[in-house]
């Protein structure tokens, strides 16, 4: 095999790992195989999602599977797209959907969020896990089952909601659960660059002693707004 020939399988090699682990979490985590979950994970990652930030691996998986307990029905489909790597390190962009069928006010509804998963990725003795996890909303979309029946919102108090995640946070908030107004989203492109600049920069570091940080600015958990870490709802 010539040089380039190995470079290019080594590669690919690296961009299969990497977009089956992406996989693999979700669908752990959807089948509440915790440990596995867990394990794609560093345990120094950071997660943010609608309901959870400012915690590690164990802490995020702990208060997953505390949540499941009361409602394990969302689902998560991913599909792994924008792949980049330097070194020991990666960040991934993937589209993906979370759906659920829920009761609302006594409504069956379908709720869809459509969102991309972002993550930097870091490859520690020879495996590649995760390092952050953070989601980037798209819109999300609520339908009856029954198409005869009327969604039972208040639509003046939904229009207070960002459209990247308006029903989500219309239920999440409708339920007694906080749901930060300044998570990212393609509606607030300023911010949403602002974040994909600093994960350019970190993707140029090398050295564990960096990982969670970036050059010339504060670590990744100050660069968010911090949402309580227990919050407990039914979506990711």
């Amino acid at each position: 095999m010539t040089p380039e020939f190995e470079r290019r399988l080594a590669t690919l090699v690296d961009r299969e790992e990497i977009f089956d682990l992406a996989r693999r979490e979700r669908f752990a985590r959807d089948l509440q195989d915790f440990e596995t979950m867990r394990d794609c994970f560093h345990a120094d990652a950071y997660i943010r999602s609608s309901w959870f930030a400012g915690g590690y691996a164990d802490e995020y998986v702990e208060a997953t599977r505390e949540r499941m307990k009361k409602s394990a029905t969302s689902r998560h489909w991913v599909f792994p797209a924008d792949l980049k790597i330097v070194g020991d390190r990666a960040t991934l962009e993937s589209p993906a959907t979370i759906f659920d069928r829920i009761k609302l006010e006594g409504v069956d509804v379908d709720f869809y969020v459509f969102c991309r998963f972002f993550s930097r990725v870091v490859r520690r003795e020879g495996v590649w896990r995760l390092l952050s996890f953070e989601v980037i909303f798209e819109k999300d979309v609520l339908a009856c089952v029954n198409p005869e029946q009327a969604l039972p919102i208040n639509w003046d108090r939904l229009a207070n909601y960002r459209p990247s995640y308006r029903f989500l946070g219309y239920i999440q908030e409708s339920r007694g659960h906080t749901v930060s107004h300044d998570l990212y989203g393609d509606d607030r492109q300023d911010s949403l660059l602002a974040f994909y600049a600093r994960e350019r920069q970190w993707l140029q570091q090398q050295g564990v002693e960096a990982d969670r940080h970036v050059e010339g600015g504060p670590p990744i958990e100050e660069n968010i707004q911090e949402q309580p870490r227990s919050a407990t709802g039914e979506f990711t």
